[in-house]
């Protein structure tokens, strides 16, 4: 069950030179290995059945989830960096929940998109992948996977967290460098399905988090909006569903 938060907190975090160093060889192992091929309906159709079993199958999804937890942190964190915000800490844990902290104003206008880019972030990343996949940009869509997890380990403090995102970039550098161009493209057709529909699966999480706490999201949103809890969870709902359609037809070739 996820509740998540981003808090602002007084502390710093530096980056130590093996996570710099291993995000350099990463990133360019992954450029270095990828082949472009778009997708075929067969193949979007194929991935998509497999992502679908990763998110609805519980005991996969217990597994799998942390995928979409590293990219809902990382959201927070992209959207604070981008509004210059000072990062603090991202700490993914083994519960699949996750807390992003930084410096700034407790309230106001870029309070509300990092704490909105949360629920979203995952559905825009496959979806984005999605694009550069039909467009045949299998090389761009690894290389930009590979500098999102390097990028998160940087941050991430926490030692299962940071144990998440190597195994995480592991397996990246694995598929890149011993799959075939067929193995490369399905699996980063299921890794953008897999965020489309684990995006959704999350939502639902968030309705039964909320029965429980009202630290959630979308009660961090109502505190700094004029909008209720539920406004803000059909607004998630809206944009993450419209990315699955959007990125679904665009892995089945529509």
């Amino acid at each position: 069950m996820k509740v998540d938060q981003a808090w602002p907190l007084a502390a710093t975090v530096t980056a130590s030179a093996h996570a710099t160093a291993h995000a350099t060889t990463s990133a360019a192992a992954v450029a270095a290995a990828t082949t472009d091929l778009a997708p075929s309906p067969s193949t979007g159709l194929s991935s998509g059945l497999v992502a679908l079993a990763l998110v609805i199958a519980r005991p996969l999804w217990n597994r799998t989830g942390h995928l979409n937890t590293a990219a809902h942190e990382g959201g927070h964190a992209l959207m604070a960096f981008l509004l210059d915000r000072e990062f603090l800490a991202v700490r993914l844990e083994a519960n699949q929940n996750g807390l992003t902290s930084y410096f700034g104003r407790p309230r106001g206008f870029g309070r509300m998109i990092i704490s909105a880019s949360g629920y979203t972030a995952p559905s825009l990343f496959g979806l984005a992948a999605a694009a550069l996949l039909a467009a045949g940009n299998v090389t761009a869509a690894f290389l930009l996977a590979g500098l999102a997890l390097c990028g998160l380990l940087l941050l991430v403090v926490n030692a299962f967290g940071r144990l998440t995102v190597v195994v995480m970039t592991l397996l990246l550098v694995l598929v890149t460098a011993r799959g075939s161009a067929g193995s490369q493209l399905f699996v980063a057709c299921a890794v953008s399905w897999f965020l489309l529909l684990g995006a959704i699966r999350s939502l639902g999480e968030l309705r039964q988090a909320r029965r429980y706490s009202l630290h959630t999201d979308a009660d961090t949103l109502a505190s700094v909006s004029h909008l209720p809890a539920w406004v803000w969870v059909a607004i998630f709902y809206t944009i993450d569903l419209y990315c699955l359609l959007l990125g679904g037809r665009l892995l089945l070739g529509g």
